[in-house]
C-alpha cells in the first residue's frame, strides 16, 4: 500500500470593466506524511459532506486548489481523499487506509455529492509523466460533482476557465459547470478556447463540455490530452453566496470518466459614474 508523501511547498456587462483578476488556485502544501495508524473506522458520513452553513462568511472570495495540488498524490497513483477528514484510499480500496497529517480541509477547497460505496470523496490522480494532479469526475456513482461555494458581490460578473478531457481513447466523456445559489444551479454555456489536435474547433459548445482523448490516460505515466473550456455568469440581486458545481453528464462507467484541472475564477467589476463625469471601481480588495 502506497501512502501520500509529504507535499513540495463579456457577452460582457454593458458598464466598463475596470478589472479581471483571475484569481491562481492555492498552491500545495501539507506538514507531512499520512499515518495509517491514525485511520477512522468510519469514514465522513454523506449527511455530513458539505455540512458547513452556505450563509457562513468565512467562505473565501475566490475557487480554493483549482489546480488539485493539495494534497499532492504519488505519480501513477489514483486516491479517493474525504474532505472533511483528510482521510485517503486507492482507487480499488474499500476503506479508508489512513489519514493526512496535518490535514486543511479549507486548503482542499472541494467536497462532493457522492453518497454511495466511498461517500463523500474526491477523486485525485497524478497518472502523467509531468507530474501533473487533476481530478476524475466519475468516482463509484453516476451524475455526481465536487464543488465550492464562495462568497459573491450582486452584480459582478464571474469568469471562469477550466481544463477537460475524456479518460480513455474509446468513450467521449461530457461534464457541465454548474453555477447559482447553493441548491439552485443552471448548467452554464461554455465556449472551447483551445484543442488537442483531435478535430474540435474553438467556440461555443453550449452547456455541455465534452473532450476526446488521444491517449488512454489510466494506462501509465501518460499526459492527458486537454482542452480548453471559459464561461461568464453574472451574480443577480440577492445572492451572496454562489456554488460553482463540476457534474459528471456522462462518462464510460459510474468509476470512469471526466478528467477535470486548472479552474481559475476571475470577476469583471462595473465603473460607477458621477455627474462630473468622474469614476469610481467598485473593485473589493483582494483577500488571498
Amino acid at each position: 500500500m502506497k501512502t501520500l508523501p509529504p507535499p513540495p511547498r463579456v457577452k460582457g456587462l454593458t458598464a466598463a470593466i475596470i478589472s479581471l483578476a483571475m484569481l491562481a488556485p492555492l498552491a500545495a502544501c501539507s506538514t507531512g506524511n499520512p499515518d495509517p495508524r491514525a485511520a477512522s473506522s468510519s469514514p465522513v458520513s454523506a449527511s455530513a459532506v458539505g455540512a458547513r452553513s452556505v450563509s457562513d462568511a468565512d467562505l473565501p472570495e475566490y475557487l480554493v486548489n483549482g489546480d488539485f495540488s493539495y494534497p499532492r498524490v504519488p505519480l501513477g497513483g489514483a486516491w479517493n481523499i474525504w474532505p472533511d477528514t483528510g482521510q485517503y484510499a486507492t482507487v480499488d480500496n474499500p476503506s479508508p487506509a489512513g489519514r493526512i497529517d496535518g490535514w486543511n480541509a479549507k486548503r482542499f477547497g472541494w467536497t462532493s455529492t457522492q453518497t454511495v460505496g466511498h461517500a463523500g470523496v474526491v477523486e485525485l490522480q497524478n497518472r502523467s509523466a509531468s507530474g501533473n494532479i487533476y481530478a476524475e469526475l466519475a468516482a463509484y456513482e453516476k451524475n455526481t460533482s465536487i464543488y465550492q461555494d464562495i462568497r459573491t458581490t450582486p452584480g459582478t460578473m464571474l469568469v471562469w476557465r477550466l481544463r477537460h478531457t475524456s479518460l480513455n481513447r474509446g468513450y467521449l466523456d461530457r461534464m457541465s459547470v454548474m453555477i447559482g445559489a447553493p441548491g439552485h444551479e443552471t448548467a452554464q454555456q461554455a465556449t472551447r478556447v483551445s484543442v488537442n489536435g483531435l478535430g474540435d474547433k474553438t467556440g461555443p459548445v453550449g452547456t455541455v463540455i465534452a473532450t476526446p482523448s488521444g491517449v488512454d490516460t489510466y494506462d501509465g505515466d501518460t499526459d492527458p490530452w486537454w482542452e480548453t473550456y471559459t464561461g461568464e455568469y453574472l451574480v443577480p440581486a440577492g445572492q451572496t453566496v454562489t456554488r460553482f458545481k463540476f457534474l459528471n453528464v456522462d462518462s464510460r462507467s459510474g468509476t470512469w470518466g471526466n478528467l477535470l484541472d486548472d479552474i481559475v475564477l476571475g470577476r469583471l467589476y462595473p465603473l460607477h459614474y458621477d455627474g462630473n463625469g468622474n469614476t469610481r471601481g467598485s473593485t473589493p480588495e483582494q483577500k488571498q
